[in-house]
Parts: C-alpha cells; sequence; structure tokens
C-alpha cells in the first residue's frame, strides 16, 4: 500500500508542479523584463530599488541659516503635490535663465571690462539677476530632499536628478562669475592689439603671467568646481558616503558666488579688475615693517584673490579625499580617476596650444566642457547607485584625445577646422547626452514604478508589470 500514490496525493503533487511552473514563467518574464532595458543591467535593476543614501552636509551655514531656511519653505509655501525633482527643475531653470540673459548681453564673457568693449553698456542689473538665480536655486536644491521626506518619496532617481542638476549648473555658474568679473579669456593683446593691450592690467598680473594668461584663469574658474565635485562623487562611488565638509562648494561655495555677482552689480564689474585689495594689504604690511610683498604692489587683481581661493578650495579638497580613497582602495580607485584625469589634461591642453580659442568659440567651449564633465560625473553616479563598474573608457572623449594628440604632435590645423570640428563635436555630445539621460530616467521610473515630475498620479501597472 505504501506505493501507490492516492488521487489526493497525485493532486496536489500536480499542483506543486504547476507552481512551480508558473514560478519558473514569472521569473522568466522578469528576466526577459530586465533584458529589454538598453542602459540597466538585471544586476541595476535588482539593486537600484534597494538603494539608500548616505551622506551629510557639515557647514554650520547649511546648519543655522540654509537648512532652516529651506525646512520652513517646504513646511509653509511648497503644496504636497509638487514633486521634488519638479523644484530641482524649477531651480535649474533659474540658472539657465540667468546664464542666457548673460551670455545674450556677454557672448565673449569679457564684454562687462568696459576697457576692452567701449560698443555698449552690459546692464549691471544682469548681475542682480545672476546672484539671486543663485541663492533661489540652492534654497531649492536644499528643499527637493525635504519636500521627498515630507511626501514619502524619496527614490534613487531623486538622487541622480538632483546630482545630474548640479553637474550641470557647474558651468552655468563659472561662466557668469566670469562674465561678472570681465575677465577676457584670452590675451588682451591679440583682442586689441599689441600697441593698445600693452598698458592693460592684464599683462601687469602677476597670477595671470605665473599660469599662462588670463585664459588659463579663466579655465580654472571652470575646471577648479568641476573637479571637486568629479571627486566627491568619486569619493562616493568607494566609501558609500557624501559627507560635505564645515566649508563646502555646495553651501558657502554658492553663497560667495552670489555675493560675487552682488558686488558686481552694486560697484560695477571693474571693481574685479583694480589692485584695490592686495595694495590694501601690501600698504599695511609696508607700515608694519614687512617688506616682502612690495614688488607685488599693483600686481595682484581683486580676481585674481578669487581665483586663488578657489585653486587652493580644489587643493584641499584633493589633498583630503584622494590619498585616503587611493589608500583604501588601491589600484582600482586610480583606474576610476582616469577618465577624469584625462579630460583635464586635454582641456587645458588644448586652451594652451590654441590659446585663443576661448576668444573665438567661447559658449561652445563652455558648453562642450560642460557635457563631457556631465557625461562621467552621471555615470559614476548611477553605478555607484547600483554596484557596478564605472568604465574607464569614455568614448565621448575620444575625439578630444585624438585633436589634443594632433596638437601635441604639432600638425598644423586651422583655426576655421578646428572651430568647426568643436562646434560639431559640441552639438553630437549634448545629442547624445540628452537622449542618453532621458532613457536612464525612463528606464528608472519603469523600475521604481514612479513618475518623474508627478508624485500624486500612480504608474500604470502595464509599466511595471
Amino acid at each position: 500500500m505504501g506505493g501507490l500514490t492516492t488521487p489526493a496525493t497525485s493532486s496536489a503533487s500536480s499542483s506543486s508542479i504547476m507552481d512551480a511552473n508558473n514560478n519558473t514563467a514569472s521569473q522568466n518574464n522578469n528576466d526577459n523584463k530586465r533584458a529589454e532595458y538598453y542602459y540597466l543591467t538585471p544586476n541595476a535593476v535588482k539593486r537600484l530599488p534597494n538603494y539608500q543614501y548616505n551622506g551629510a552636509d557639515l557647514s554650520l551655514l547649511y546648519k543655522h541659516v540654509l537648512s532652516p531656511l529651506a525646512g520652513w519653505c517646504v513646511d509653509h509655501l511648497t503644496p504636497t503635490w509638487l514633486a521634488p525633482n519638479a523644484i530641482t527643475s524649477i531651480g535649474l531653470c533659474w540658472m539657465i535663465s540667468s546664464y542666457c540673459v548673460i551670455w545674450y548681453f556677454c557672448p565673449g564673457m569679457y564684454e562687462a571690462n568696459t576697457e576692452l568693449n567701449s560698443e555698449y553698456t552690459v546692464p549691471s542689473a544682469i548681475f542682480l539677476l545672476n546672484g539671486c538665480a543663485m541663492l533661489i536655486y540652492q534654497t531649492l536644491d536644499n528643499m527637493d530632499g525635504k519636500q521627498a521626506r515630507k511626501t514619502g518619496s524619496s527614490s534613487p532617481l531623486g538622487l541622480l536628478f538632483d546630482h545630474g542638476c548640479d553637474a550641470l549648473n557647474s558651468i552655468f555658474g563659472s561662466a557668469n562669475w566670469i562674465a561678472a568679473m570681465g575677465l577676457l579669456p584670452g590675451s588682451v593683446n591679440v583682442l586689441l592689439g599689441d600697441a593698445s593691450g600693452s598698458a592693460n592690467v592684464q599683462n601687469k598680473s602677476y597670477l595671470s603671467e605665473l599660469l599662462g594668461g588670463d585664459v588659463m584663469l579663466a579655465t580654472f574658474i571652470i575646471l577648479s568646481p568641476m573637479t571637486a565635485f568629479f571627486v566627491s562623487t568619486w569619493e562616493q562611488y568607494f566609501t558609500g558616503k557624501l559627507i560635505l565638509p564645515v566649508f563646502n562648494g555646495a553651501s558657502e561655495g554658492l553663497v560667495m558666488g552670489a555675493s560675487l555677482s552682488f558686488i558686481s552689480y552694486i560697484y560695477g564689474p571693474m571693481i574685479w579688475q583694480q589692485t584695490t585689495w592686495t595694495d590694501g594689504a601690501i600698504a599695511f604690511l609696508r607700515d608694519n615693517g614687512i617688506m616682502a610683498f612690495l614688488s607685488m604692489e599693483g600686481r595682484v587683481r581683486n580676481l585674481d584673490i578669487v581665483v586663488l581661493s578657489s585653486i587652493i578650495a580644489l587643493i584641499q579638497e584633493l589633498l583630503g579625499k584622494v590619498p585616503f580613497v587611493i589608500r583604501s582602495y588601491g589600484n582600482e580607485a586610480m583606474r576610476t580617476l582616469i577618465p577624469h584625469i584625462v579630460f583635464v589634461i586635454s582641456t587645458i591642453a588644448i586652451i594652451t596650444t590654441d590659446s585663443t580659442i576661448f576668444l573665438r568659440i567661447p559658449r561652445t567651449m563652455c558648453h562642450l566642457i560642460s557635457g563631457l564633465f556631465v557625461e562621467q560625473t552621471t555615470q559614476i553616479m548611477l553605478d555607484h547607485m547600483v554596484e557596478e563598474k564605472f568604465s574607464a573608457f569614455r568614448w565621448v572623449m575620444l575625439p578630444q584625445v585624438a585633436l589634443t594628440a594632433a596638437m601635441a604632435a604639432g600638425v598644423a590645423v586651422p583655426n576655421e577646422s578646428v572651430d568647426v570640428f568643436f562646434m560639431t563635436y559640441t552639438a553630437v555630445i549634448w545629442v547624445y547626452l540628452a537622449l542618453k539621460l532621458r532613457t536612464h530616467v525612463n528606464e528608472i521610473c519603469d523600475v521604481l514604478g514612479i513618475w518623474c515630475f508627478d508624485i500624486v498620479s500612480p504608474r500604470p501597472k502595464s509599466k511595471r508589470d
């Protein structure tokens, strides 16, 4: 009898087999669905919903002023139906608007310098707009996370979206600062001619002479915040934490940038071309019997102090993060730094080799630098969230590296050809980047079952199953 199978036993066995088959089919369907994504791998689909952000801002300004202000705005001014990503986008729109207005009046970024531009007067109100836009962006950027926690809509998408907007905003802030200081991203002798340009304060600047001209100062203003930003994201990729120090770009940096714009609005951009601040310090030292810096009198512009401060802040950031991460994670940490190192070196090499390129196509260069930076920064952030390996090979860098190599080899390329090359390259980069980021957002929304800009409407079940 023990070897016979009863009908009930047979029915239960059949039911178990059917359940197992259904589970297998369901798993296969999920695997097939995961394989349908263009960018997200099955591993990314599995790990993305479980990602938890771990970070803190140690800034005293953030703790006592910026965070309470953002919290009050969320509690008293922000409707619960407003998506956090929409708040981030509104802030970015302010910066884009300010950038476009300044671009219109200062296409070469130096037109506010009255010694170099006598054709028209740049309205100082555009710098007031930029200062306000930066503070509004900062406040809304602090509000989005609080709104997400208030409405229970926190997600990995929100972090990536916020991070991507911050990366994109870097060039808007830097280019507007250059314009607000009337900094010529090139040689004044080239712009005005040797006879007219020789008396300009640019040719007397000690820092400009030391670093290779004002075009390099403009380059450092653009690249310094980008490098600090990437290194922070790179550190987060390995440690899983984003800890902003007591003095950081997101808090004090933006407030100081806004203050720079307000000073340009009140006193005029030419205040940055003067040497009053350093001359005053030199006079104080001289009066107290200290003569070491006497030879620098009249050779350090006020804008030189701004540039030097940004370089010092970058060095401090690098020394505080890079050695620790490399010691802890070894060759892998160094490998993931390669794309950004290549990006920085090739950019500087091109500008050094062709020192007039920022005079010919300043905005194109800004947009190209921004595109290359945003691509690698958003990718390493996404790879951090899904715990995947960040590829050191960035194909978008190949044209720039190739041109750098050609210039270094002494290949003569006409300026017109270089300009057309960079304009085409920039257009291709941004079309590709727009499609890539849009696909990222759509795929992440599909995995998480959410909308990017809507936290009220449920996402149709058919999109997830």
